[in-house]
């Protein structure tokens, strides 16, 4: 079932890049079974399946980070005194799935005032703004673990 969901989404986005033009699959028909074969054979692993509820909820969380870090990274860069104490910081990830901690080291780069420098076996080094601030790295990666249905490993 998965293969056909693929193909049907390749064809239709095949379909809709030619502008409706059906001749054109005489040539897309065997892209179309050649990128579904191939993205079949590249998906997840079976152990790191994707929770929808869970990625609802990190997506929901991650965007929400997103604007209120925004909005504490302009505060600090605007206000008379920086108050600033940039540095970095290390957190020992409790996941154990590689595309896990990545998504996570990847999450953390994209919000403001954080920037994952690097990622070595179950540890993350981050650079932050204020080393002092307490850092939101533990509920990141409960919402991480919820994407992945999976637990965290005992601290």
């Amino acid at each position: 079932m998965s293969m056909v969901l693929r193909a049907t989404a390749f064809a239709a986005l095949w379909w809709a890049l030619n502008r409706g033009d059906l001749s054109s699959f005489v040539l897309g028909l065997p892209v179309v079974l050649l990128c579904a074969w191939l993205t079949s054979r590249l998906s997840v692993p079976p152990d790191e399946r994707i929770d929808l509820v869970g990625l609802l909820r990190f997506l929901i969380y991650f965007l929400g980070q997103s604007v209120k870090s925004s909005l504490d990274v302009s505060y600090r860069v605007l206000h008379p005194a920086l108050l600033l104490r940039p540095g970095f910081i290390r957190y020992r990830l409790r996941l154990e799935p590689i595309g896990a901690r990545v998504l996570v080291a990847n999450a953390t780069s994209l919000m403001p005032g954080t920037l994952s420098v690097d990622l070595e076996g179950d540890e993350l080094l981050v650079h932050v703004l204020d080393v002092g601030a307490p850092t939101d790295l533990p509920r990141l990666e409960e919402l991480v673990a919820r994407v992945y249905a999976i637990g965290l490993e005992a601290e």
